[in-house]
């Protein structure tokens, strides 16, 4: 798709980064969105719906003239595009909105008996004080000023309470890199499986939510459990890779 200038003006946001997306999009946003993984240079990636991906696929995963007639490309602007983008997650239904019930059903089930066990075996819930490290990747709990128990973790994602919203730690680029090096895989099982709870970077959820997806990323990266700590208005859920004792 074609490079345009670095910003415009919306009439409802005002200045903001400009975005490209099919017009089937545009026009009707719940459904699945095609595009790459957004990336630091490319937060809002381009995106195309289910029959300009067919289009794609069948000149073998390239743009090119004779595909690109489809697209009927729309610019909006990047607001415009998060708050369409996270409406397509409403598309989930028939078969694939089970398969995501029985996926969360699972990963509520599994993360209970790991939480059971973290705290059986480490009393994490008792420590009067957390700490956690994003260069280091590691999460401390401590006693009388004293580290006591030390955790390899994973950023899953945010809550925002101010705007009713999840964000997934792959798409959150004020990360550090220590703690989003294995994430993107929750994205990618996402994409395979067609859940796009698991795919769609930010979009309207609660605590709840951050529960339920929390616990099917910790099943996605093999987890020891999970660790919820407040922010500004919201909550950062992380997954505990490995936890020991501090000798």
């Amino acid at each position: 798709m074609n490079e345009e200038p670095t910003s415009i003006q919306c009439g409802e946001h005002g200045e903001a980064a400009p975005t490209y997306v099919c017009g089937h999009l545009c026009r009707h946003p719940v459904q699945r969105w095609f595009c790459d993984a957004p990336s630091p240079d490319t937060p809002y990636p381009d995106a195309w719906c289910a029959s300009c991906n067919a289009e794609l696929m069948r000149q073998g995963g390239e743009w090119t003239e004779h595909n690109t007639q489809c697209l009927d490309l729309q610019i909006l602007c990047h607001h415009c595009y998060q708050d369409a983008m996270a409406r397509s997650v409403e598309a989930l239904d028939g078969d694939a909105e089970a398969a995501w019930i029985d996926a969360v059903t699972q990963g509520h089930h599994a993360l209970r008996d790991k939480q059971r066990a973290l705290e059986q075996d480490y009393g994490i819930a008792s420590f009067e004080r957390w700490d956690y490290d994003q260069s280091a990747g590691t999460l401390t709990f401590s006693a009388g000023g004293v580290p006591r128990v030390v955790a390899d973790i994973e950023f899953i994602g945010s809550v925002s309470e101010a705007s009713g919203t999840w964000l997934w730690a792959w798409a959150n680029f004020h990360n550090e890199a220590p703690v989003v090096s294995r994430i993107a895989a929750v994205r990618e099982w996402g994409e395979a499986q067609g859940f796009l709870h698991l795919t769609v970077p930010l979009w309207k959820g609660d605590a709840i939510d951050g529960w339920e997806l929390s616990g099917v990323a910790a099943q996605v990266l093999g987890a020891q459990g999970v660790y919820r700590v407040p922010m500004e208005r919201g909550f950062l859920y992380m997954a505990l890779m490995s936890v020991q004792r501090v000798a």
